[in-house]
């Protein structure tokens, strides 16, 4: 869980960074380049004069290149359905040639091309004129603009990148600290509490064999397994999130493993009249812990009976799919409500606080069963189909 909270801290600054930092570069370097540009341009039209294209008629004689307006390293081309019509580029140069006929089949009105700026005129749908004006000090300062910008956005990113790890870091670790104690205080209470719980259980079977049974002794003994169960939740959550004592997996064939698990509530099925229908494939197998199966599977079970009508079904499924096991828990019972089914995972928390507390539910397994499948990087999602609750649990295998 601080992992995911460092995690999304360090997306949030760097993303927010990058896009502020990489966002003034490159709105430095569009600015350049279209300053260069329009400034060319600018002269360019102060060589060429204007009159002709303010010209109504747009007549191709207005735009034909008169050779007193010929000047050393600007070159026009006049261009009429990709063909050049006339030119006062050197007839041996091709490749201004060919700049000119790729510019022309363009929908562009300014640019760079080669060594080239250029600007487009257009006489009417077919005809086009086009300036050259050779300029390589000014397309190397683009070019060099363009370079540093490219350089200087890398070590900004790279900046970013040390900034938010190191930033994330320290945001978290006051979290991180208080999460630690947390889980060390929940460690130590319940174990604290186990030793005064088990004389309590001890002292109430001895009471019982010395006067009888008697609602009184009951009501203990039922408290009594009631806290014992809430403890029991308790470690095991604090032993899940220390991933330090996680114990090794093993190939497991979880086929059998949840035929096993299954078999374990026939009693308290028949006992609620609930019908339990299952559909396993067989040889399914992964690799993981037996005691996190024992505990998703014998969680969702368990919730499935407990939330279904009398003479309805529950049904599990077990399947793998392409590189994936799908296990499928559904009840028919009352649908959980849209806005409540994020929340049941969550710790303690409860739908129904009266009937749970009745059930001796602390709200506690649904959201131990999360963390145990996102540690083997699965998911687990509810929705309601077919008249169905359905927990589907996801494991990449």
């Amino acid at each position: 869980m601080i992992k995911k909270l460092e995690q999304r801290i360090f997306l949030l600054i760097m993303v927010s960074l990058s896009i502020i930092i990489l966002g003034t570069i490159t709105l430095f370097a569009i600015l350049n380049y279209n300053n260069t540009i329009n400034t060319t341009n600018f002269i360019m039209d102060r060589f060429m004069g204007e009159e002709a294209k303010k010209n109504p008629d747009g007549r191709i004689e207005d735009y034909k290149i008169k050779p007193e307006n010929t000047i050393d390293g600007v070159y026009n081309f006049l261009i009429q359905n990709s063909i050049i019509v006339q030119s006062s580029a050197p007839s041996n140069d091709k490749t201004i040639n060919e700049y000119a006929l790729k510019i022309a089949k363009k929908n562009t009105e300014k640019g760079m091309i080669g060594k080239y700026i250029y600007k487009v005129r257009k006489i009417n749908p077919n005809t086009v004129r086009i300036t050259f004006v050779e300029n390589e000090d000014t397309i190397f300062h683009i070019k060099t603009i363009f370079i540093v910008s490219v350089i200087i956005s890398i070590a900004s990113l790279l900046a970013i990148y040390k900034l938010a790890k190191k930033v994330s870091k320290m945001i978290v670790k006051p979290v991180e600290e208080t999460f630690e104690k947390q889980k060390q205080f929940i460690s130590d209470a319940s174990h604290e509490l186990k030793t005064p719980l088990a004389v309590i259980e001890a002292n109430s079977d001895v009471l019982e064999n010395k006067i009888g049974k008697n609602k009184w002794i009951n009501y203990i003994q039922n408290e009594a397994d009631s806290m014992n169960k809430l403890i029991n939740e308790l470690l095991l959550l604090a032993k899940i999130e220390n991933l330090d004592n996680l114990k090794e997996y093993k190939q497991l064939n979880l086929s059998k493993e949840v035929e096993i698990i299954l078999s374990m509530f026939e009693s308290m099925a028949y006992e609620k009249q609930v019908i339990i229908k299952s559909k396993i494939s067989e040889n399914i197998t992964m690799n993981g812990n037996k005691e996190d199966i024992e505990h998703i599977v014998s969680t969702l079970t368990d919730n499935a009976i407990k939330h279904t009508e009398t003479q309805k079904e529950v049904v599990i499924e077990l399947k793998k799919e392409k590189n994936e096991i799908i296990l499928e828990v559904k009840n028919m019972g009352a649908p959980i409500p849209e806005e409540e089914r994020e929340k049941i995972f969550e710790r303690f928390y409860r739908i129904d606080k009266s009937r749970n507390r009745n059930e001796k539910s602390y709200g506690l397994g649904l959201a131990i069963s999360k963390f145990t499948i996102e540690k083997y990087n699965g998911k687990i999602e509810v929705f309601y189909k077919d008249n169905f609750t359905v927990f589907k649990v996801t494991i990449p295998n």
